[in-house]
């Protein structure tokens, strides 16, 4: 594991958005928040790109009777930015719906989180002295995560999001750990 600004951005990230989880876990309706805030994020962009689509109309459509490859192009992405509207205005206009998506989301978060803190673990064990003990938060967050898939989410909100904050912040206390634990001191020769 190399020092690097990416790592540590990723640690104070996760770090940071764990304790907001902890914090904010008995608003009932902060998976709601969260869905309507992703489909605001759909609808922003997809009307940037209509908008765009629809001034350069002209200009497109002298190119488009040269190439048919532009016109293709064109009616696709103006196809895939109306769905794109229609899907976050479904977020935003009934976010219920989705709130069980994005729990189910956080749980294969964690799982794949987890297991890509395993596959690092070992392979920094190659170079360095790893105790056995960096690996007990990964195993956790996979549990908690299959905990969560495997749980009906839509009864346990509150659970979900408080289980993915506490997962979230030993995730990045754990990334501390490790980025110690690979100082060169600890170096394994040959």
């Amino acid at each position: 594991m190399k020092n690097s600004a990416s790592n540590w951005l990723t640690m104070i990230v996760v770090l940071i958005v764990g304790i907001v989880l902890i914090v904010c876990h008995n608003r009932i309706d902060l998976l709601n928040w969260l869905v309507v805030a992703v489909g605001v994020a759909l609808i922003v962009p997809s009307l940037y790109s209509v908008g765009v689509a629809l001034s350069n109309h002209r200009e497109v459509k002298t190119l488009a009777q040269d190439e048919p490859q532009v016109r293709t192009a064109v009616r696709s992405t103006m196809w895939a930015s109306v769905g794109a509207i229609a899907l976050g205005l479904w977020m935003v206009c009934v976010p219920g719906f989705f709130v069980g998506l994005v729990a189910y989301f956080f749980g294969a978060i964690l799982v794949l989180y987890g297991i890509f803190h395993i596959v690092t673990i070992i392979m920094a064990s190659k170079a360095y002295y790893m105790p056995w003990w960096f690996y007990i938060i990964p195993v956790l967050m996979i549990i908690s995560g299959i905990i969560i898939l495997c749980t009906d989410v839509r009864t346990m909100n509150e659970i979900v999001v408080l289980i993915t904050g506490i997962a979230l912040v030993a995730s990045a206390v754990n990334s501390v750990f490790e980025f110690v634990g690979t100082n060169s001191r600890r170096r394994i020769t040959d």
